[in-house]
């Protein structure tokens, strides 16, 4: 995060408090990074981080401004020092690693964020990845440098906003920073609620934690003068600050009104805490955390990367004693960081050319910024890998070709009729309709080839983790509206059959499965308003039958397929892995396994099919025949990651569906 040296109120002496604050930002950051219970709110670290960003710049800026001696140049000089080496010393080394260690589809994905983190453009990046089948955050290096693209955005326009409002009364300088402060708050509240992962990642629905440390900056709240009230005020902050810590989780949305809890409790610390006269005051600025708020930045830098890297050579997270040593390790690398290369270009030395930092960055932004581009645009350097290693990889990409187009649908979409047609070539109208979520597009490979034997059309209708269940609202928004829709298409006469695939258990359970990142996913119905996965059972099993009695009032056939074997870690990387190690020993995953997984709903499939007369398809019988569920099929993976079939894998369910069309 940001690495300026805390200075007074005046903007000249420094300040060890803010450090402190700095060590108590940082510190539940990497906690919740590395998945230390009860810290499921660590990630407001950053927000902490923003207000003091805020407030150290306005600072800065505001003092200069007073002396008559503040210059853009030397400004953006003082930046480039601070914050471009330690980053780039992190950048090169964990290319390198990325290089080393990243298979081909991953070191893609890498490089796409290391341009854009070149050009500091992060939070651009992981904003338009996000989405239903982007890789797991524990799989993205840079992930964090998001906020960093953040302040540095920020530090392109403030400045000029400040220079603006040089000539201004103080008081109409502090209404100016206020305006801004309230309409960036405004769009946060917003977006927490409508465009969140927007709201999350740029700076116009965070600007308002940085003006919120401005505006203590700039004086506009009187100063204490009772250390009373100071220890007071510091320690209401703090425990704003632990509250939202202790008490947040992933889940909670963000940032909106939820970061007014941090980023308040930030600004008391910073606003009351007097280490001169207060009790919290000389407890920040103790050596200790002094020190650990001095290594913030680079150790904000480290830890990540470090987490990551352990998380993908690994193939799962790390034990929690993993994670005490992988925390470790990022303390020293981070001393060695601020040590070795933070200090020593901090400051320019006596009769160096002003333009050279300048020239510096450039050429190691641009260096950096085509390495990238060049291992984007040969495909992750496969030529790395053995012919037979590439072979297995190719795997992760071996989705259904129309993919783009034919899902993640909305209501709307299906309302205007632009469902994707499968099956037969020609004019025939289509008679079926295949509703589901991604598995279903996992399986339609093997459906349409299926119906082009039988001389049959269908619809494809395939939302985003939205399972086919009427009246259940799921985390997805459209979901709901998207099945109304289905519900409606599916009863119009020229459709005959309806074929329904989900990840049920998914959806019944309230969870992931195997080595995928942890997460809860809760179903409501208007039987069930108040989220609770305890009652996913419930509203699982209500939804099903409300689906599949529905269609049959209309005389529809129902046809379920039960769901496809979940493996739980990311197939063709693993077998990849083995290969590389000459591993031939087995790890097809046993049936059992997979029956215990879907007791809940087989059983409910079975009473469906004794009332409603539904024909259920039971894909484990092929993909499992042995006793075990394969995997791979001479040598080939059949899924292209942890639960979603392959194309090749599709295929091996083509007798199942012929029978059924």
């Amino acid at each position: 995060m940001i690495a300026t040296n805390g200075f007074s109120r005046a903007g000249s002496g420094y300040r060890p408090e803010v450090d402190g604050l700095r060590a108590l930002a940082i510190l539940p950051v990497v906690l919740f990074h590395y998945r230390a219970p009860g810290f499921g709110g660590g990630f407001v670290g950053v927000d902490v981080f923003f207000v003091i960003s805020g407030y150290l710049i306005t600072s800065l800026i505001q003092h200069e401004m007073d002396q008559g001696t503040f210059s853009l140049a030397r400004f953006c000089e003082r930046r480039v020092r601070r914050i471009f080496p330690a980053l780039f010393a992190m950048l090169t080394i964990v290319s390198l690693a990325a290089l080393i260690f990243f298979f081909p589809v991953d070191l893609v994905r890498y490089a796409q964020s290391l341009f854009a983190t070149a050009l500091f453009a992060a939070n651009f990046e992981f904003w338009r990845e996000a989405g239903y089948f982007d890789v797991a955050a524990n799989q993205k290096p840079l992930l964090h440098l998001w906020s960093i693209a953040v302040e540095e955005q920020f530090y392109l326009v403030y400045p000029a906003l400040l220079l603006a409002l040089r000539r201004v009364s103080p008081w109409q300088r502090i209404a100016a920073i206020a305006i801004v402060f309230l309409a960036s708050f405004a769009l946060s509240v917003w977006g927490a609620g409508s465009a969140q992962v927007a709201a999350f990642y740029l700076l116009p629905t965070r600007a308002w934690e940085l003006m919120l440390g401005a505006l203590l900056a700039l004086g506009a709240v009187p100063a204490l003068k009772s250390a009373m009230a100071s220890d007071a005020l510091v320690l209401l902050g703090l425990v704003l600050i632990a509250g939202s810590v202790l008490g947040f989780t992933p889940q909670t949305p963000f940032p909106g009104f939820a970061a007014l809890a941090p980023c308040l409790g930030a600004a008391l610390v910073i606003y009351a805490a007097h280490p001169e006269r207060t009790i919290a005051g000389k407890l920040l600025a103790t050596r200790p955390l002094v020190f650990i708020g001095l290594i913030s930045y680079s150790l904000y830098l480290w830890h990540w990367p470090v987490f990551v890297f352990a998380t993908y050579i690994g193939f799962r997270e790390p034990s929690g004693v993993g994670s005490a040593l992988l925390i470790a390790l990022s303390f020293v690398l981070a001393v060695i960081s601020w040590r070795y290369v933070e200090q020593p270009l901090r400051r320019a030395s006596p009769g160096a050319p002003r333009r050279a930092p300048f020239a510096a960055a450039a050429l190691v932004a641009g260096l950096i910024a085509a390495s990238a581009a060049l291992a984007a645009s040969t495909d992750g350097l496969p030529q790395r890998l053995r012919p037979a290693l590439q072979r297995i990889l190719a795997e992760q990409d071996d989705h259904e070709p129309r993919i783009a187009r034919c899902f993640g649908l909305t209501s709307e979409d299906v309302r205007k009729g632009r469902l994707c047609r499968i099956g037969a070539a020609g004019a025939v109208a289509p008679s079926f309709l295949l509703w589901g979520d991604s598995h279903a597009d996992a399986i339609l490979p093997a459906v349409a080839a299926a119906a082009a034997r039988a001389g049959r059309v269908g619809l494809f209708a395939g939302g985003e983790a939205c399972p086919p269940l009427l009246g259940v609202t799921t985390p997805k928004p459209d979901c709901r509206a998207f099945n109304d829709a289905v519900a409606a298409l599916a009863k119009r006469p020229e459709i005959t059959e309806i074929i329904l695939e989900s990840r049920w258990a998914k959806y019944a359970e309230g969870s992931t499965y195997g080595y995928e990142p942890r997460g809860r996913v809760v179903l409501l119905d208007n039987m069930c308003r108040t989220p609770a996965p305890d009652d996913n059972h419930g509203v699982f099993l209500r939804g099903l039958d409300r689906t599949v009695s529905e269609l049959r009032k209309e005389g529809k056939k129902v046809v379920i397929v039960a769901s496809i074997p979940e493996i739980g870690w990311p197939v063709p990387a693993i077998l990849a892995r083995r290969a590389l190690a000459e591993n031939a020993d087995g790890v097809d995953p046993d049936v059992g396994t997979y029956l215990n997984r879907q007791r809940f709903v087989l059983n409910a499939f079975t009473s469906l099919r004794q009332r409603y007369g539904a024909n259920v398809l039971y894909p484990h019988t092929v993909l499992c025949r042995s006793g075990a569920c394969a995997v791979a099929l001479n040598g080939v993976p059949l899924y292209r990651d942890e639960h979603h079939l392959s194309v090749k894998g599709a295929r091996q369910l083509l007798p199942l569906f012929a029978g059924a069309l």
